[in-house]
């Protein structure tokens, strides 16, 4: 089992002469277990968020790395200023942006706090029943966080604010529905998952398994960058980080977002074939489906898993709330997280 030593990484060895969980193996006459444990939150702060704004400054950048692509490339697209390429191409680039824009970042982040990847990323062979009953559980709780989004909706709208979320132009020709459909559903479904549930949570899972939950299910809400998405994305990162922690991989997190996004996908692209009605009673009928299913899987999994919810204690000196004050209130991730929000911005308007 790997551990976080003193020197900062993850060590199997004992370089130091008294072992805490959370804070590994050092010399405690040197420096008191809670000013370890809360440098190490507060590096681990520092190193997301100076991740997460690469990310940022990179999606902020695309469309100049885009121009430049085209004008290199495709020279004979600039037509009067401006630049028409294929769907094809277009799709293709986003995906790459994309999944250069995260992997790159917090791969860099990974590194830098030397983490194996089998640790970073855990894509062990798990129990298939606590598989499914997981991926279950999941879809059931998208259908919980849809409606979170709408009590919000419906709270802002009260007073006198609108919320959107960006909107795709839908490819006509064939090659590009399809690299459209890879940017929506399996892209995210994989990159998505081995950032805010391999690097992320597994290098805060030291300081203990909740808050490793919570403090990636925070990150990956935020950094959807609008406000519909973000408490969609916080409630399900809550639910999949949980069985991600428990089946130690993370095929059940990757299946679940793949088979969310999906599902809306396929809405999207049944909806100008179907009238009001029936789209919203296929809808209902879907969510209530997710329901039922994930009242069974929990049901069984309780059955079969008696303390399957049922947390170890930490072990961590400070308290779960100077835990988590000290994470986010590292300076890296405060700018970070004012980055995120100043991009939502274009997606709030007062109605």
């Amino acid at each position: 089992m790997a551990l976080y030593g003193e020197n900062g990484g993850f060590s199997e060895e004992n370089h130091g002469t008294v072992y805490h969980a959370g804070n590994g193996f050092y010399n405690p006459y040197v420096e008191p277990f809670w000013k370890t444990e809360k440098r190490k939150i507060r590096a681990s702060g520092n190193g997301i968020g100076l991740a997460a704004l690469g990310y940022v400054a990179i999606s902020l950048m695309a469309s100049l790395v885009f121009t430049v692509f085209v004008q290199f490339f495709y020279p004979a697209a600039n037509i009067h200023g401006l630049y028409y390429v294929t769907e094809t191409t277009e799709w293709l680039f986003n995906l790459g942006i994309y999944i250069f824009s995260l992997v790159v970042p917090f791969g860099i982040y990974s590194l830098c706090i030397k983490m194996p990847l089998k640790v970073a990323l855990p894509f062990r062979k798990a129990k298939m029943d606590l598989t499914i009953g997981g991926i279950f559980i999941c879809l059931g709780a998208t259908v919980l966080a849809s409606y979170a989004v709408s009590f919000l909706q419906l709270g802002l709208e009260a007073v006198g604010i609108g919320i959107t979320m960006p909107e795709y132009e839908v490819p006509e020709t064939v090659p590009g529905i399809i690299l459209y459909i890879v940017n929506l559903t399996l892209a995210p479904a994989f990159i998505e998952e081995m950032v805010f549930r391999g690097a992320v949570m597994q290098s805060l899972r030291r300081f203990g398994d909740i808050f490793a939950i919570v403090a990636s299910a925070l990150i990956f809400g935020i950094f959807h960058l609008n406000l519909i998405q973000m408490p969609y994305a916080f409630i399900l990162g809550l639910c999949i980080g949980y069985f991600v922690m428990r089946t130690g991989s993370l095929w059940v997190g990757i299946i679940v977002h793949f088979i969310n996004n999906s599902i809306a996908v396929a809405f999207e692209f049944a909806y100008p074939y179907m009238t009001e009605d029936v789209y919203y009673f296929a809808n209902s009928l879907y969510n209530l489906i997710c329901v039922i299913l994930s009242v069974v899987a929990i049901i069984f999994v309780l059955m079969k898993y008696r303390d399957i919810f049922r947390f170890e204690p930490s072990g961590n000196i400070l308290s779960p709330g100077k835990r988590t004050l000290y994470f986010i209130t590292a300076p890296a991730l405060i700018l970070a997280m004012a980055a995120a929000v100043i991009m939502t911005l274009p997606y709030i308007h007062f109605i």
